[in-house]
């Protein structure tokens, strides 16, 4: 009789402990502190060497992955947009080399553009004069270029004569000739030269 009660005695404990340790084991399970192991838990196993003790690493929160994001987008803008600059950069060299420099002026048409001004001045101050009659008057400068290109008038003359219009001109040419390019030889030394030019003022 006393046999059977210690069986039973012993019977009702490890009853006990297997509902014990099932019941530690489905906590574990649920909490999700138990590792992942394609191996079957037995009771008699170690617990403790089955329980994930690792750190997970928490997600990204997805107002940080936006913000990345953006930020990544607006590099790349910033840098096609540099890229893109440097380009028109480029192209606008490119087309300034390309441009062939302007000629430069012949003495002729130096020499039209100072006339013409001189004959607005003149129209607009003598011409309205009564001593000037109405018709075309034609003048002939006769000038001198040093090897700078510097201009110097030696002589004024106007046909028909008239000599308050030939006194207004000389006094505007004298003091304030154009300047010219030097005259060079066949060996591309300057040398001084004589010229003369022509032009004309009418009064309507």
């Amino acid at each position: 009789m006393i046999m059977k009660k210690g069986i039973f005695f012993l019977l009702i404990t490890f009853v006990a402990a297997i509902s014990a340790d099932a019941q530690t084991l489905k906590e574990l399970l649920y909490s999700g502190k138990l590792k992942k192991d394609s191996s079957v838990i037995r009771s008699t196993d170690d617990l403790q060497s089955k329980i994930d003790t690792s750190t997970k690493k928490d997600p990204v929160p997805a107002d940080v992955v936006a913000v990345k994001a953006a930020d990544s987008l607006a590099l790349d803008d910033s840098t096609a947009v540099t890229d893109l600059e440097t380009n028109e950069n480029i192209a606008a060299d490119k087309e300034t080399v390309k441009q062939p420099a302007a000629p430069a002026k012949s003495a002729a048409r130096i020499w039209k553009e100072h006339t013409d001004q001189l004959a607005e001045e003149l129209k607009a101050d003598v011409l309205s004069s009564k001593k000037i009659k109405k018709g075309t008057y034609y003048f002939t400068v006769d000038y001198e270029i040093d090897t700078t290109g510097q201009v110097t008038v030696v002589n004024v003359s106007v046909t028909p004569e008239n000599t308050l219009l030939l006194g207004n001109v000389q006094q505007r040419l004298f003091g304030n000739a154009p300047q010219l390019a030097p005259v060079t030889d066949g060996s591309g030394k300057a040398r001084k030269v004589k010229r003369k030019h022509n032009f004309s003022i009418t009064k309507d």
